[in-house]
Parts: C-alpha cells; structure tokens; sequence
C-alpha cells in the first residue's frame, strides 16, 4: 500500500525537489526503505546503520513522534503520512527550540527540539506540518496566539519571521496569553 512520506527542504536533493513520495510498507522501516530505493543517498542521512535511525532525524506518522510508538515498526495503513523531520540538516550547527506546553503535542510532547534554518521562518517550518499549521495563519505571518523569542527577544522587535538564526542560538515558541 501507498504511504505519502513527506521530504523536507534539506534533503529534497535526493529526491529532484520533489516533497511528497509515495512508498509502499507496512510499518515505518518498510516505508522508508522503499523510500531508499525512490531517493538514491537519501539512507546516509536517514540511518546509522540497517535498521538504526540517525540521531539527528525525527520520523512522525500522523504528527506522531515514532519514538513514542513502535519505532521503525510503527504500522502504517492506507491515508497515513509520514513526516522527516532532520534534527540537524546540512551540517550546520542546530538552534534550540524550547515548545510551550499547547505545541508539544505537535512535537511528539518533546520541551525542546534542535533544529536548522537560516530565518525563524525556515526554522519553524523544518520542525514538521503539524507544528507549522498551529503557528501560521498564512505562509508569511503567524496567528496571533503565538509568540516567537529569539534569545529571550521578540523576533515583532527584529525583522520577524525574517530574523536570522545561527548554530547556538535559542528560539522559544510561546502561546500567547490574554486576561482579564
């Protein structure tokens, strides 16, 4: 059966820019093994060794962080989706990014993740479709329930989604909150 596996921008090479690959399987490590056989190289980034998921690459079927489920027997079934999401994509040093307590089940429950980009904007969008359909309310702008720090500052008072991010740098995602 055919299970959509969603790429990510970092290794889209591996599969001629395209984000969306059909493979077949029954469980994660099937999926993705046949995903070996559609994107040539892409196994280097996604395992260790045969059957050993790098440490720097987070797989969710569903939104769900396999690490919570069966791992690489995670089964799978016709509809489901299947996320890579690199901790660390291209070599470059990750930024930390600390979840508020209403996006960690967008995370698999995770506090804090490592992740890449250049901007805030790449950054929130490599960490998976679940995340980034809770934090923007259209492509370029966040809903208004959310707040962005950068090392403790509020990207609205730097260049917003724009805002550059390096290895080393810290990015807390905070709901906003309203009283009264």
């Amino acid at each position: 059966m055919a299970i959509k596996v969603r790429i990510p921008s970092p290794l889209r090479s591996y599969t001629n820019g395209i984000d969306i690959i059909e493979a077949e399987g029954v469980d994660v490590g099937t999926v993705l093994n046949d995903l070996k056989t559609k994107a040539s190289g892409i196994e280097t980034r996604l395992f260790k060794s045969p059957g050993q998921l790098n440490r720097f690459v987070n797989i969710y079927v569903n939104d769900e962080d396999i690490r919570f489920l069966k791992n690489l027997e995670t089964p799978v079934k016709a509809g489901d989706e299947i996320s890579i999401v690199p901790a660390i994509a291209g070599g470059t040093p990750a930024v930390t990014v600390r979840i508020g307590g209403p996006f960690r089940a967008s995370v698999g429950g995770a506090e804090r993740v490592e992740s890449e980009g250049t901007t805030i904007a790449e950054l929130l969008r490599s960490m998976g479709p679940a995340l980034e359909s809770r934090l923007f309310q259209s492509p370029d702008r966040l809903n208004r329930s959310v707040n962005i720090y950068l090392n403790d500052e509020d990207i609205r008072f730097m260049s917003g989604l724009n805002s550059l991010v390096k290895g080393g740098d810290e990015v807390s995602i905070v709901p906003a909150v309203a009283g009264g």
